[in-house]
């Protein structure tokens, strides 16, 4: 296993968005960004072939408040969704995730109640089709900051269906009995979100997919190893649960899409991608964009 360089200075959330920044000029060097990491309009944050229509609306239908003034920040980890999956929506037959293909429908924010009153989590992607269901969590520069994990009361008050015996519920318990065991890791919101699915999709293959960014070259940083290991103790303790629990970075899913033969606009799409978020702390864009993008 890799150990962390001990000469280095910790890597800090505000140096990977700086990185993005430098990213985001590489393909649209037409466009100004203000010192805080802001855009002027939404469509000045997408990727070449993403279009509002692929999405707008699901994301006015969530309530996260995904379409206010964050989702212009080149930051912004609901962005990153958007630009990665949105071509898909004209064609989710050809979307392959966590293994599945073929599916019949994507939807952005959506809801999965898990059957409490309070706020329902919303899930960043949901993908249907025959073969099952595949929602994703995802993270951009999230795990560089460490977060609590924090559960109310109603979770362990209030569900006593089938689902209080499974690992999920084992695994929040297992959390909240030792609260100090994940930090670069939200746990908590993918317990919600497993509880969520294991109500609404009872009867169907279901995986929960953990996709999250990591800059180039920063393998041996101690939060990005930190993260790694989370994830690896995390998917130990929910194994054998519904829904099944996936993880795998974006440089890995934009990899696996790049080897696809179709549909014929993938490849630029992945390169876009790359120019766009696979960035190094040190020197910039890593990847050079597919072709440049004109003004929308």
């Amino acid at each position: 296993m890799m150990q962390p360089s001990a000469a280095a200075p910790p890597l800090r959330k505000s140096a990977a968005t700086l990185a993005l920044r430098r990213g985001f000029a590489a393909l649209r060097p037409d466009l100004e960004v203000s010192p805080a990491g802001y855009v002027a309009r939404l469509e000045d944050n997408l990727v070449p072939g993403v279009e509002p229509r692929h999405f707008v609306e699901d994301l006015k239908r969530g309530d996260g408040n995904e379409l206010g003034s964050k989702f212009r920040a080149v930051h912004s980890s609901a962005a990153l969704v958007v630009n990665s999956f949105a071509r898909f929506k004209d064609e989710p037959a050809h979307l392959t995730l966590a293994g599945l293909t073929g599916f019949e429908t994507l939807a952005f924010e959506r809801a999965c109640p898990t059957g409490l009153r309070g706020r329902r989590p919303n899930l960043d992607l949901l993908a249907e089709g025959p073969a099952g269901v595949v929602a994703v969590e995802s993270k951009l520069t999230e795990p560089l900051q460490p977060t609590a994990p924090c559960f109310s009361p109603r979770y362990a008050g209030q569900i006593w269906d089938e689902r209080r015996a499974g690992v999920w519920f084992g695994a929040m318990e297992t959390v909240l009995a030792q609260p100090d065991s994940f930090s670069a890791l939200d746990v908590a919101q993918l317990v919600k979100h497993a509880l969520g699915l294991a109500r609404c999709f009872k009867e169907q293959r279901t995986t929960l997919l953990y996709l999250y960014w990591e800059p180039l070259g920063a393998e041996r940083e101690t939060v990005i190893l930190a993260h790694r290991r989370e994830i690896e103790r995390f998917a130990r303790l929910v194994t054998g649960g519904f829904p099944t629990f996936r993880a795998q970075s974006y440089r890995e899913l934009w990899a696996e899409w790049q080897q696809a033969a179709r549909p014929a606009w993938l490849e630029d799409h992945v390169g876009n991608l790359r120019a766009r978020y696979g960035v190094s702390l040190e020197d910039g864009p890593a990847f050079k964009p597919a072709a440049a993008q004109s003004p929308i």
